[in-house]
């Protein structure tokens, strides 16, 4: 049996999605999760690995079992070893077709700035933060356009990205503030690594009005990670949600983080 897992976490306390041999990772609080639920050692298969710090509203993975239980008492069980700071949002049992990542058709993220000169308190570990001016958020849109479509994103490729080819398909990206919080959703068939976060770290320049919109054409041109701007902190990321193909019957679980 294949069952599907839809999940949500706070990144702050975890080194990542991925399971490493001695670190705090989400993969691994899951998967331990599961054998206490089952008796049975599985490996989850993911849809979008996320790095330390990175939050998901969003996440799917899946694994196989030989265990049959009921999806609530999977649902129930599975949470009740969990920590409260990830969450199994629902279960599916999936056709043995179904691929957590090689079946994902796009994938969502949010990435939340608090655009304010006092450091954020509250929601600290969830916004990345930026004050040195006050960012004109629709020239970040008009810049933001002109990323649509398939590219060569090398130039926010970060050293370590595993993936075979820096050419992406970003769908549409939306730029939007609600008083002192800027939005940036972006939707593509996938990422390369800290795609999300270098991106962000270029439309503010053109959004400080350091650099001009049409500069974002010249940065994907150069291919060169190292004219782009810098990468923003991992707090201010959301995974919110995969797309797969109506066959497989997923019900649409996307969540938008908001702080406004």
């Amino acid at each position: 049996m294949k069952i599907l897992l839809s999940i949500e976490y706070d990144g702050k306390n975890y080194h990542g999605w991925q399971e490493q041999k001695e670190s705090n990772t989400i993969q691994g609080k899951i998967q331990e999760a599961i054998y206490k639920f089952s008796q049975e050692n599985i490996k989850l298969v993911v849809a979008g690995r996320t790095d330390a710090g990175v939050h998901a509203t969003g996440q799917i993975a899946h694994f196989e079992t030989a265990i049959k239980r009921p999806k609530d008492k999977w649902l129930l069980g599975l949470n009740s070893f969990l920590p409260e700071d990830i969450r199994i949002n629902y279960i599916k049992f999936v056709e043995s077709d179904f691929h957590a990542r090689f079946s994902a058709l796009s994938r969502s993220y949010r990435y939340i700035i608090y655009n304010n000169i006092v450091k954020p308190c509250i929601n600290r570990h969830k916004v990345g933060w930026y004050f040195l001016k006050n960012l004109n958020e629709n020239k970040m849109q008009e810049a933001g356009k002109r990323l649509i479509g398939e590219k060569d994103f090398s130039c926010f490729r970060s050293a370590h990205c595993q993936s075979k080819s820096p050419i992406k398909c970003i769908n549409d990206i939306i730029i939007f503030r609600e008083n002192s919080y800027i939005y940036i959703d972006i939707n593509a068939n996938s990422f390369l690594y800290n795609m999300v976060r270098n991106i962000v770290g270029s439309l503010v320049l053109i959004g400080s009005e350091e650099k001009d919109i049409l500069w974002i054409d010249d940065l994907i041109d150069s291919r060169d990670r190292k004219k782009a701007g810098k990468q923003f902190s991992a707090s201010g990321l959301y995974l919110v949600g995969i797309e797969y193909e109506s066959k497989y019957g997923i019900e649409k679980n996307i969540y938008y983080p908001r702080y406004s």
